[in-house]
């Protein structure tokens, strides 16, 4: 497996020379949707599409339940895990200390043996030697 990447160049506006640098830039693709994937799955393990539709969906909803609680899920160890967490600023009285200093919530994913394998193992190649050039 390999990820793609041209070179760039690009003026750093934030300075006030503006100077110019090169950067690798990864090729981008259009993301694979889930009717593709439920199309792949269905076939390779010969069960109709909307059977496994129907296992996602439940999967989903689950997840969605288990986590709004506070819980962590674990989808094997070689999948990974996901956990709600939130950030919050910090208070100078323990009265003040309360929801309203939630700055962020969002869900972390953890990931397990198998994508962290194909991580040690993914490559990084050059698309083409052609230079993108962005101003």
């Amino acid at each position: 497996m390999s990820i793609q990447y041209r070179k760039a160049k690009i003026k750093l506006n934030y300075l006030e020379e503006k100077p110019e640098v090169y950067k690798l830039r990864q090729l981008t693709f259009p993301q694979v949707t889930p009717d593709q994937l439920i199309s792949e799955i269905s076939q390779s393990q010969g069960i109709n599409t909307s059977q496994t539709k129907a296992v996602i969906d439940a999967l989903l909803n689950r997840m969605i339940h288990y986590m709004s609680i506070g819980h962590g899920v674990n989808l094997g160890s070689g999948f990974g895990s996901f956990k709600p967490v939130f950030t919050s600023k910090a208070a100078k009285t323990l009265d003040e200390c309360d929801e309203t200093t939630i700055r962020k919530k969002k869900i972390n994913f953890y990931p397990g043996k198998a994508f962290k394998n194909m991580l040690s193992d993914l490559t990084v190649t050059s698309a083409s030697e052609s230079l993108d050039v962005q101003e």
